[in-house]
């Protein structure tokens, strides 16, 4: 599953064309050869399960498809939560007695070795070394050293350790996406229903080859199509739509640039 989730668009789609026209193509041989005579009345029997077919398959995959949408969408929601809550705590750190240049640089390395290095953890899965990671400790050390300095106010201690709070509960859900997969069961199922359709509308077309060029085809690419889309948002961290650092690389920018200062 791994290895599928982090193959592009352009590989998948070819790959579920070639499986599912190869089944297209196998039973379309089968049918040919061991109905002979039978293939008007296997094809009246095939006719009324395409609806039931079709509609079990859209079912399926229109469910699946959204939910997988949905936490692919979610990622992205987090992002720009930890981007939000990160800006929060360049800000609150230029308050008065606050460390303000030590707070941003060690805010400035976690956000950077998020967006790097840890986004190649989460690619892989390793949810354990990101939300360890060395830069996020020392970010926290930081700030909880200026937070209970006594040159720093009480309301800007408690803006300090609310923004750094939200930054690490971020952190812990983008792990928490990076973490949750598809059930292979439910791909699987998904697949099997596809193939039915698939079979079902060689039988329905065996007689006819006109027929069969246009329905049989329909329903390859149709099946293709959906099976390729639902491995693509089946891992918001690999393949060909990752959910993206960029905003939290942007408050890096700002940092570097001195944006957040008194």
């Amino acid at each position: 599953m791994t290895f599928l989730t982090g193959l592009s668009w352009w590989i998948l789609f070819p790959l579920a064309l070639l499986a599912v026209g190869g089944t297209a193509f196998v039973a379309r041989l089968a049918s040919t050869r061991f109905l002979k005579d039978h293939t008007k009345q296997s094809s009246a029997h095939a006719s009324p399960l395409m609806p039931t077919l079709g509609a079990l398959f859209a079912f399926l995959s229109g469910f699946v498809i959204a939910a997988q949408w949905s936490t692919q969408a979610s990622a992205n929601s987090v992002v720009s939560r930890m981007s939000t809550a990160s800006a929060r705590l360049a800000w609150a750190s230029t308050a008065p007695g606050a460390s303000t240049i030590k707070i941003q640089a060690a805010l400035s390395s976690d956000l950077t070795t998020t967006a790097e290095s840890g986004w190649g953890q989460l690619q892989a899965g390793n949810t354990q070394s990101f939300n360890e990671s060395q830069a996020y400790q020392e970010l926290q050390q930081t700030v909880r050293e200026s937070a209970y300095s006594s040159t720093v106010s009480v309301q800007a201690a408690t803006e300090l350790l609310a923004a750094t709070d939200e930054v690490g509960a971020s952190r812990h859900e983008l792990a928490d996406a990076a973490s949750t997969t598809l059930p292979p069961l439910l791909i699987i199922v998904l697949a099997l229903s596809g193939m039915a359709l698939t079979v079902n509308s060689v039988v329905l077309a065996v007689d006819s080859h006109r027929r069969a060029a246009f329905v049989v085809t329909s329903v390859v690419i149709l099946v293709s199509l959906n099976l390729a889309l639902l491995i693509v948002l089946a891992a918001p961290f690999r393949g060909t739509l990752q959910t993206s650092p960029k905003a939290i690389q942007e408050v890096v920018q700002r940092i570097e640039t001195g944006f957040y200062s008194r």
